[in-house]
């Protein structure tokens, strides 16, 4: 069977020294295994090489000195052991697999990920290829977000933010039809560990001008609620649909 293989991402050293890393395909399900092999040739010196880094990489906002940045970071980092030294335009294949967290950012609207190698001799040597892979919501993350669709919301927006240190993703919904058309301008869904459960941030902002005046008197903490889902839960989209409405109802009281 014929494997679509594509190169994500290189480094190129001062020595021509090129490192690609090659992977089996570019669409990933969260929590699955990515294998793929590293393309080492030499440059124009010999050149020891003791380990690469392989990094899924992400771009995100973060708040600083009240202002918003983006910035880009690495959600994992591997070393993967190369131990030779590499002659002149040699060539070397070294294979690599390691599991995608599940607290990977999904792909969609600005979110983007991408995989990139560096030299661990050279940290600031690094090139990341524009092209980004893939990422699919698991099972479970699709069952969220189909229970909310069901009841009237709509995917507007999803964001990737870093705070204390951590980069999460936050997914916004719009109501376009259903009970909460009049009552709420959005939702929105911060996935906080897709683990052993699967433990969400919801965050509601009313519309009722009433609701309005009384969001700006408090903290916006006491419109957001905590859920957590085991992993037996996570696939009852009806369990789920209730778990939520009910805890947008206790926001909007």
């Amino acid at each position: 069977m014929n494997i679509f293989k594509r190169t994500i991402s290189g480094v190129r050293g001062k020595s021509g020294l090129k490192i690609d890393a090659v992977l089996e395909k570019t669409e990933y399900v969260v929590g699955e295994t990515v294998r793929g092999h590293l393309y080492i040739k030499g440059g124009k010196v010999k050149q020891a090489i003791d380990s690469v880094y392989i990094q899924v990489m992400t771009d995100y906002s973060i708040e600083f000195d009240d202002m918003i940045k983006k910035e880009s970071g690495a959600l994992q980092t591997m070393i993967i052991s190369v131990d030779s030294t590499i002659q002149p335009e040699e060539e070397l294949i070294t294979p690599f697999f390691f599991t995608l967290s599940e607290n990977t950012p999904i792909s969609l609207h600005q979110s983007h990920v991408w995989i990139s190698a560096r030299l661990d001799r050279d940290k600031t040597d690094k090139q990341y290829d524009a092209d980004a892979v893939q990422i699919i919501p698991s099972t479970g993350l699709k069952t969220i977000i189909q229970a909310i669709q069901e009841e009237g919301f709509i995917l507007r927006n999803c964001e990737n933010k870093k705070n204390y240190g951590k980069v999460t993703q936050e997914l916004e919904f719009f109501p376009l039809k259903g009970q909460y058309k009049s009552s709420v301008n959005d939702i929105k869904i911060t996935y906080l560990n897709f683990k052993t459960t699967a433990d969400l941030s919801l965050q509601v902002n009313p519309s009722s001008p009433q609701m309005f005046t009384k969001r700006l008197k408090k903290l916006d903490d006491e419109f957001t609620t905590r859920i957590s889902f085991s992993m037996k839960q996570i696939d009852d989209k009806d369990y789920i649909r209730t778990i939520i409405t009910q805890a947008i109802n206790r926001k909007l009281i």
